[in-house]
């Protein structure tokens, strides 16, 4: 009982914690919006400022943030609703001998393993060269990729197009999260990068319907257009990456604070050196100075410290999530589901996957603006338990259109298919990216968003091969293995994610590691602002 209790109550600690340790260094509390100091915390100055679309210079970053970093999962979502969709496509299956099983599950994984070889490297572009490098090498080098995937004249060659496409996507979602996080106004960051992840079903939608359109064309050109057209979100971000500031953390961590500070005051202080580009200024300033002496920036100190081990668990539980909840099975294997449940007409089919893309699109972008209204661990709950009833009901209505042919049976697996959806997309498509990159202190930044791409890739890569497999092999009784383990999940989520809602970048920070003094770039950066007030 004992370790049950612990596991259970251990968020509520983290968070006790961070308050007992602010109110003995004679600081604000901001969880519980008390001050024990004269200048106004974090929170106050955000809650006083505008929003978004009353101040023209954060309109224009977030209208430059869209195309050139935040598209970045659209890549993803493109390319598993194409290879669904390819399914589908007659040309396509008889060009490449009708793929099935393990063949099949290999076209499809494929671009994961590229990913997977690409992520030690990824973050020492993006530390290195800045955020924005990191964009434009792995632009360039999907674009490289759809070309030959369109020009594919082989299995091999297919294969290897999908792995470069893979390799470069890796650059791309590290550098992307950390580089809207990092700029973003503290009053929208939330919002935004909850909106990057939901960015996957805009690639997902334009995929599905593109192949819906050319599912006509009665050439190979009716994949090889849908092959071609995967570089957009690329184009896209190379177009306006350079259009965008560099991260002001990046900026200070390279010695370069004077520029750091222009663009604070350009885009969170209308061109003024506001009280709140101050402290946020401070802040960032203070943290990546402890960070740089306690030599918290290398891939050791991942598992260095408590806190930054309890960060990883959680990363790699958002990449895991994301993937092995049963979605892969929708994302990329939705044809043979509805095979399984006799709806076998090709354009039908089509027409499913498009639709439940936009049905997860409109609720994942929905839900993406109340995260800081409801709380990431509500989502989390919410999200893991309603997937796993509705994955049970999933589970008995397949087994019974499996054994009686029942079309009712059938029908209740298509609507079944569309709630599970709504419980996914409430929290796992929004949130993984977003509570990620907040959880994690800019030195490892980069390397954690490196870390949460392997481990989403991974477990993209064994769904994609195991999932055709399964489906082959045991029907509807592989469904079984995803009722155990969302059950798995739904408990993961209940003992161990932390509620950040209410907190700066900088600030989450001390909810990890309190016990290691991380807790002092805030203080220091109140005190300074105390005392400047009372000059």
């Amino acid at each position: 009982m004992g370790i049950v209790s612990v596991l259970t109550n251990l968020p509520a600690l983290r968070q006790a914690q961070l308050r007992k340790r602010k109110q003995s260094l004679g600081v604000s509390v901001v969880a519980d919006h008390e001050m024990t100091t004269n200048s106004p915390t974090m929170l106050q100055l955000v809650q006083l400022e505008k929003p978004w679309y009353k101040v023209a210079s954060r309109v224009r970053l977030y209208t430059l943030l869209f195309p050139g970093a935040i598209m970045a999962y659209a890549t993803s979502g493109y390319d598993g609703s194409m290879m669904n969709s390819l399914q589908t496509v007659t040309y396509w299956d008889d060009y490449f001998n009708n793929p099935r099983g393990a063949i099949l599950g290999v076209l499809s994984a494929i671009m994961s393993l590229g990913a997977i070889c690409s992520s030690p490297l990824a973050p020492l572009v993006a530390d290195k060269f800045g955020r924005r490098w990191g964009i434009t090498v792995g632009s360039i080098i999907m674009v490289i990729g759809s070309i030959l995937q369109c020009e594919s004249r082989n299995m091999a060659m297919f294969l290897i197009a999908r792995f470069i496409l893979g390799f470069g996507l890796t650059f791309c979602t590290t550098a992307a999260p950390s580089l809207v996080a990092e700029l973003c106004h503290p009053k929208e960051r939330t919002t935004i990068t909850a909106i990057c992840n939901t960015c996957w079903f805009i690639g997902s939608i334009v995929a599905a319907w593109v192949t819906f359109g050319t599912l006509r064309i009665e050439s190979t050109w009716s994949w090889r257009i849908p092959s071609l057209l995967q570089m957009l979100p690329s184009l896209f971000q190379l177009a306006t990456i350079w259009f965008l500031p560099e991260s002001p953390r990046w900026l200070i961590s390279h010695d370069r604070a004077g520029d750091a500070l222009e663009v604070l005051k350009r885009y969170h202080g209308e061109d003024e050196e506001t009280e709140l580009v101050k402290l946020e200024f401070c802040e960032i300033q203070q943290a990546i100075k402890l960070e740089k002496e306690s030599h918290l920036t290398s891939w050791r100190s991942l598992v260095s410290t408590s806190g930054n081990r309890y960060r990883m668990f959680l990363v790699l539980c958002m990449g895991f999530f994301s993937q092995w909840s049963g979605n892969g099975l929708i994302s990329y294997y939705l044809s043979r589901v509805l095979d399984s449940i006799g709806i076998t007409n090709k354009d039908t089919q089509a027409l499913v996957n498009g639709l439940i893309n936009i049905w997860n699109w409109l609720i994942a972008l929905s839900t993406a603006f109340f995260v800081d209204k409801v709380g990431r661990r509500p989502l989390f709950l919410v999200s893991t338990i309603g997937m796993t009833l509705v994955f049970v009901g999933w589970t008995i209505a397949s087994a019974r259109f499996s054994i009686t042919k029942n079309d009712s049976a059938g029908i209740a697996v298509l609507a079944l298919i569309f709630l599970y959806e709504l419980f996914y997309c409430i929290a796992l498509s929004p949130l993984p990216v977003a509570y990620s990159v907040e959880i994690l202190p800019y030195g490892i930044r980069a390397k954690g968003m490196a870390i949460y791409v392997f481990s989403t890739k991974g477990a993209v890569f064994l769904n994609q091969f195991v999932n055709p497999i399964g489906l082959e092999d045991i029907g509807w009784k592989y469904y079984i293995v995803y009722c155990v383990w969302l059950s798995v999940e739904a408990l993961i989520a209940y003992g161990f994610f932390v509620e950040t809602k209410g907190y700066a970048l900088e600030e989450i920070g001390a909810i990890f590691d309190s016990e290691q003094d991380m807790a002092q770039p805030i203080v220091i950066a109140e005190k300074e602002m105390d005392i400047v007030h009372k000059e």
